[in-house]
C-alpha cells in the first residue's frame, strides 16, 4: 500500500494522550461531574440523595468507558501519524480499533441510559436558577476557555437544559461509534478524513464535558 506523507495529527493527539492516559480516573472527575445536583427526587423528598447518586454513577460509568475508548483512539491516531517512520502494523491497528469501538459502544449505551434517566427525573429548581443566573461570559474570559465550545455548553446550561447537554454528548459518542465502524471496515491509513474527524470530535467532546463540569463545580461551591 502506498505510504502517505506526514500529516499533523500527532500534534493534537499527543496532548490528549497525555491528558487522557495520565490518570485512569480523570474523566470521572471532570466529565459532567456534579451535574447530578441539577436533578431532584421523582418522589420529591426522601430519596433525593439516592437519585442524585444514581445519575452521577451513570455519568461516571459513561465517562469511564469514554476514557478507555478515547485512549485507544488516540493510540490509533498516533500509529497513523508514525507510519512514515515505523510503518504500519495492521494487526495492532485492528486491535486498537476493536478496543476503541468496544468501549465507545459501551459509552453510547450508558449515555442512552443517562438521557433516559434524566428525562424521567425533575430538575432541582435551586440549581436551575443558579445555572440561569451564572455569568458565563466572565467565567469564560477569566479561565481563557475555548469560546466556541464553551458557548455550546453554556447554551444548554444557561437555559437549564442539563438533559440537552447529555443528549449533545450522546450524539457525539454515536458519531464516534459510526466513524470507528467505518475505519474498522476500511482499515486504510491513506484515507485520512475519518481519522481527522475522530481526532477533532474527541477533542471537542472532551472539552465540552470538562466545561460543563467546571460550571457545576463553580455553582455547587456556594
Amino acid at each position: 500500500m502506498k505510504v502517505i506523507n506526514k500529516h499533523p495529527i500527532l500534534t493534537v493527539s499527543v496532548v490528549f494522550i497525555i491528558l487522557l492516559l495520565s490518570n485512569n480516573n480523570l474523566l470521572a472527575y471532570i466529565f459532567f461531574n456534579g451535574s447530578g445536583s441539577g436533578f431532584n427526587s421523582p418522589n420529591g423528598g426522601e430519596d433525593l440523595n439516592q437519585n442524585i447518586n444514581s445519575i452521577d454513577t451513570i455519568i461516571i460509568e459513561g465517562a469511564s468507558y469514554y476514557l478507555q475508548g478515547n485512549g485507544y483512539m488516540q493510540n490509533l491516531l498516533n500509529r497513523v501519524e508514525l507510519q512514515d517512520v515505523k510503518g504500519i502494523d495492521y494487526l495492532e491497528m485492528q486491535r486498537l480499533v476493536d478496543s476503541a469501538l468496544e468501549n465507545i459502544s459501551k459509552a453510547r449505551i450508558t449515555y442512552e441510559k443517562l438521557v433516559s434517566k434524566a428525562e424521567a427525573t425533575p430538575y432541582n429548581p435551586v440549581v436551575i436558577e443558579k445555572l440561569k443566573a451564572f455569568d458565563y461570559d466572565s467565567f469564560m474570559l477569566e479561565n481563557r476557555l475555548n469560546e466556541t465550545i464553551f458557548k455550546k455548553a453554556a447554551g444548554y446550561l444557561s437555559n437549564g437544559d442539563i438533559t440537552g447537554a447529555f443528549r449533545h454528548v450522546l450524539a457525539a459518542v454515536r458519531h464516534m461509534e459510526f466513524l470507528l465502524t467505518a475505519v474498522k471496515t476500511e482499515m486504510d491509513c491513506n484515507r485520512l478524513e475519518k481519522y481527522w474527524q475522530l481526532n477533532e470530535l474527541c477533542a471537542e467532546n472532551t472539552l465540552f464535558g470538562s466545561f460543563v463540569a467546571r460550571v457545576f463545580y463553580q455553582i455547587n461551591r456556594f
